[in-house]
């Protein structure tokens, strides 16, 4: 074999060497999945609106199912406090709202008040608003830089798209992902049974229902 076709083929290979190690450290290759396919959480103000006179004359079927119904919201997505804001000359209407939350569930602690003043038919509107956060994925189906073979086997520019999207449609509160959400109060009652059962020398974990057949598929 001739130099001039050892070096040829020496050089060959190095080409090949240098072309497949190119690329694997990229910048692309250094952001996460998060970071790539970032979901943003946003906050929005939910309002809803009931006449003042309505319910100053007491408050039909309709209007305390609505009520109920935007407390439940409140109480299972809000954050901050619930405000009613009314005419300031109705805040009789504002109490009266007020006990009707409480009655449903709402603490009175977590209720603000609120007064306006305005003109026309809208001045005689009681308006309940609360804050709530809404997670927003990115887009996916981004297919540039695609190709029919890549030896180098990086990762397309959807990978992990599709999972943040889901996660955005699938989590409870979107504001869990800005910060975690507090602890609950420890159950005392249940504390106190178990230590008086272990005093007692009785069973302390859950009794087993020998009633309860289970199946496992094969």
């Amino acid at each position: 074999m001739t130099n001039s076709l050892k070096s040829l083929l020496l050089m060959s290979a190095l080409a090949a060497l240098s072309g497949c190690a190119a690329g694997f450290n990229g910048q692309n290759e250094a952001l996460t999945i998060q970071e790539e396919h970032p979901i943003s959480v946003d906050s929005q103000t939910v309002t809803m609106t009931i006449s003042a006179g309505k319910i100053a004359g007491g408050a039909t079927a309709l209007d305390k199912a609505r009520l109920r119904a935007f407390a439940s919201s409140y109480m299972q997505n809000g954050h901050g406090a619930l405000t009613v804001t009314a005419p300031s000359d109705a805040q009789g209407a504002a109490d009266a709202v007020r006990a009707e939350l409480d009655s449903v569930g709402v603490p009175v602690e977590a209720i603000a008040l609120a007064d306006y003043r305005g003109n026309g038919a809208s001045a005689s509107d009681v308006i309940l608003s609360y804050t709530r956060y809404v997670a927003t994925p990115s887009a996916c189906g981004v297919w540039e830089g695609m190709r029919e073979r890549d030896y180098r086997n990086m990762r397309t520019p959807n990978f992990g798209c599709a999972t943040q999207n889901n996660l955005a449609a699938m989590i409870g509160d979107p504001h869990d992902l800005i910060a975690p959400a507090d602890m609950t109060d420890p159950d005392a009652a249940t504390r106190i049974l178990k230590v008086t059962k272990f005093r007692k020398g009785e069973v302390t974990s859950t009794e087993t229902d020998s009633e309860i057949e289970t199946q496992v598929s094969k």
